[in-house]
């Protein structure tokens, strides 16, 4: 995200000089974007590469939004009645399952006393211990909290060695099971003690392994809903690499990659961001030539997100994450709105388009509408 703590001021105005763009061009372009409406801040600019005039055009760059404009977008197009139905794992999955949505298969749910269909409940410390001890307990199985965001507090349980008493966790150190268990049980997602959600790990669509190897990608729709229903305005792959146990970009040698909503086309492709920014055409781990390839079934995936983005009507800005796997797409998350910089980083251009300002501004308006007719 563009609010890294190794970010270096110098560092990148030489960078962006030695780009073509003046240090008095650059900071006019930072006054600007001090008294502009979407929040950019000097550490986005930078992010983004705005300061690069081979990639953006004077127009391009007006459209480009910080994530600390999210909040202000998502109050204006969402009814705040229904930001947990989407945002709250276990409510959206229940909700999900019950249309028919392909979800992953729950396993287990640590909570003093909520459930979720399918998964075995552990309701405290104790329990999550005896449950990963259990030699019928199911391995492997993917941990994350209920209501976490940006992959943080997730897990990826390769197995459990009973003898040493630990877990085998991809990409990291085996870890005591009691230990695990108590940060299971004191993690925290968006809100305090949401609890922790324990599924099966995905298997990715044969075209994925030969594209990235055997790990699971999402790819992030980005959907708005107007009067005449959901629309996919935005597609983008979250790559992964390595031992990454997840595919967020954050992630050292995470990629994200621009995807045609219509298509499933790979359009571009980017590692790193700012002066790291790295256009690539290849997976670094199996060498294929991702760029102009076709995502699978992406007319299935397209055909299950508007049938499900319309099961949230009053959330009209929504972030969905969803797997190409050998089953067909499976949904892994519903996200009231989604945030700007993934969609824009990938593609080289801004999210604020007329287009989408005229959607939030007709979003904002039926959502006041309803609000006072609620009263």
């Amino acid at each position: 995200m563009a609010g890294d703590d190794d970010f270096n001021l110098t560092e990148n105005l030489l960078y962006a000089a030695s780009r073509g763009r003046s240090y008095f061009q650059q900071v006019k372009d930072l006054v600007r974007y001090a008294f502009g409406s979407y929040k950019i801040s000097i550490r986005d600019y930078y992010y983004f590469a705005l300061f690069d005039s081979e990639m953006y055009t004077d127009e391009v760059r007006g459209e480009f939004v910080s994530d600390d404009y999210f909040g202000v977008v998502v109050v204006k197009t969402c009814d705040r009645e229904w930001w947990a139905i989407s945002n709250d794992k276990v409510i959206a999955y229940t909700l999900l399952h019950g249309a028919g949505t392909p979800i992953p298969e729950p396993r287990g749910i640590y909570h003093p006393f909520r459930m979720c269909p399918g998964a075995k409940s552990l309701r405290s410390v104790e329990d999550v211990i005896a449950w990963l001890r259990d030699p019928e307990t199911a391995y492997p199985m993917f941990g994350k909290p209920i209501s976490g965001v940006q992959s943080k507090g997730q897990a990826m349980i390769l197995g459990a060695d009973l003898e040493a008493d630990t877990l085998d966790l991809k990409g990291q150190e085996p870890m005591d099971i009691t230990a695990f268990a108590t940060m299971v049980v004191n993690i925290q997602g968006t809100s305090t003690h949401d609890g922790y959600l324990f599924q099966e790990v995905l298997k990715p669509h044969p075209d994925i392994v030969r594209m990235c190897g055997n790990r699971v990608s999402t790819v992030r729709v980005v959907v708005i809903i107007d009067e005449e229903g959901p629309k996919i305005s935005h597609t983008t792959w979250k790559i992964g690499t390595g031992d990454n146990i997840a595919d967020a970009f954050w992630r050292e040698g995470n990629m994200v990659a621009d995807i045609d909503p219509m298509t499933g086309e790979i359009k571009r492709i980017v590692r790193g961001s700012g002066i790291d920014l790295e256009i690539v055409t290849k997976h670094p781990d199996t060498r294929e030539v991702l760029l102009g390839q076709n995502l699978p079934d992406w007319q299935a995936m397209r055909e299950m997100i508007l049938r499900s983005a319309a099961l949230l009507p009053k959330v009209r800005f929504q972030g969905w994450d969803v797997s190409l796997c050998d089953r067909g797409p499976v949904v892994v998350e519903a996200n009231t709105g989604s945030a700007f910089s993934l969609p824009q980083i990938s593609s080289a251009r801004g999210f604020m388009t007329p287009e989408f300002k005229r959607f939030v501004d007709r979003a904002a308006e039926l959502t006041i509408l309803e609000s006072k007719a609620e009263m």
